[in-house]
């Protein structure tokens, strides 16, 4: 790997201070891991805290009278019904109905803020600026000169709110913008571990400030791409490349949840036909969750069997540190898709037992408003 044809994060210099093995990660320079090791990270931030730099995230405002139409002409999401200071998953969908990519829109109430995918950022850029074209008053800005990091863990709200202001206040999916020592701090309470947390993008030198001094507390770790991936694992979330992609839809992934009723009804979204289809009547293949038996870890691309049948593949797996056994996603045909059934995965010339279960595989401990 040749570090110096690669971008780097704004903290790089404290990856390097604390030993992390970098990595190229979307044409970025990223840790893996620390000295600590990825299972040590995964237990701190189910445990403590865990400190996760995500500066190679895609991050566009997008201004301007026609932004909400914009975003509703390649999004199956209600844009109009995102209140200001709150944050709504979503995709970028192509024709067909399959995913570009994921992402997180934000109302800023002036504009839309968004998080996209590393690997995908372009793609999501030329789909939104070619898309552009067909309104008047739009403006799209791709903050390059902000940098991200995510706090999570059930500690991660005593760390962070010695520095923010009423940041107790926010619930999952909510977002403030606010400044430290006079500079703009953008503020999610949203993750991807499965644990409550916050996402935090600022400008380059304060995010090197805040980071070190969120590491100088004995709660924090620093925490690599290796536990981000086990903890996602283990909280049932997909991952671009893995279990999402152009060609899959986000019911076929699973995510039904975020196309929303009121698009649906109206039919004038991406894809509508396809994905209304699948609603109403079933996808031909479905994201399960997968519990091996023994000890061996069933990773990507390995083929999944029913009664000899070949019925889909493992998209991701890997062993969950929390559970103390292994664990795999699969995409599979929907008509074999029934909880506690059996399966079998083929690894060589060997054939391991499967057991489909229902996500997630460690319970999501997010700060969810209290019902009244």
């Amino acid at each position: 790997m040749n570090i110096n044809k690669l971008k780097s994060s704004p903290i790089e210099e404290l990856h390097i201070k604390n030993n992390a093995r970098l990595v190229d990660f979307a044409g970025w320079s990223m840790p893996v891991q620390f000295s600590s090791g990825i299972i040590n990270e995964h237990i701190s931030t189910r445990t403590s805290s865990g400190l996760f730099d995500i500066s190679h995230m895609g991050q566009i405002a997008i201004t301007g009278m026609d932004s909400c139409k914009l975003l509703e002409s390649i999004t199956p999401t209600d844009i109009k019904s995102i209140q200001p200071g709150r944050v709504r998953y979503s995709f970028i969908l192509n024709e067909k109905g399959g995913i570009i990519d994921d992402l997180m829109i934000t109302n800023e109430g002036e504009s839309y803020y968004l998080v996209v995918n590393a690997s995908r950022t372009k793609n999501d850029l030329d789909e939104i600026f070619n898309a552009a074209k067909s309104f008047k008053d739009i403006s799209i800005n791709h903050l390059h000169s902000k940098g991200m990091i995510a706090l999570q863990g059930p500690k991660a709200i005593e760390v962070i709110k010695s520095y923010f202001d009423d940041i107790n206040k926010l619930n999952f999916m909510d977002y403030k913008k606010t400044t430290y020592k006079d500079v703009e701090v953008r503020i999610s309470r949203v993750g991807y571990t499965g644990e409550d947390g916050f996402e935090i993008s600022t400008s380059k030198d304060l995010l090197l400030e805040l980071t070190q001094n969120f590491l100088n507390d004995k709660r924090v770790s620093f925490c690599g791409l290796g536990a981000r991936d086990t903890l996602r694992l283990e909280a049932g979330l997909p991952l671009y490349g893995n279990e999402l992609s152009e060609s899959i839809t986000p019911i076929q992934a699973d995510l039904g949840f975020a196309v929303s009723s009121s698009r649906v009804n109206k039919k004038d979204f991406r894809g509508a036909k396809k994905i209304i289809n699948e609603i109403n009547n079933g996808p031909e293949f479905s994201r399960v969750g997968l519990l091996p038996e023994g000890k061996r870890p069933v990773r990507k691309d390995t083929l999944i069997y029913k009664n000899g049948e070949k019925i889909g593949k493992v998209t991701s797996g890997g062993y969950g540190p929390s559970i103390g056994s292994p664990i795999s996603m699969g995409s599979i045909k929907s008509q074999f898709n029934k909880t506690n059934d059996h399966l079998e995965a083929q690894i060589g010339n060997n054939f391991i037992p499967l057991k489909i279960t229902s996500f997630p595989f460690v319970p999501h401990r997010y700060h969810r408003k209290r019902k009244v």
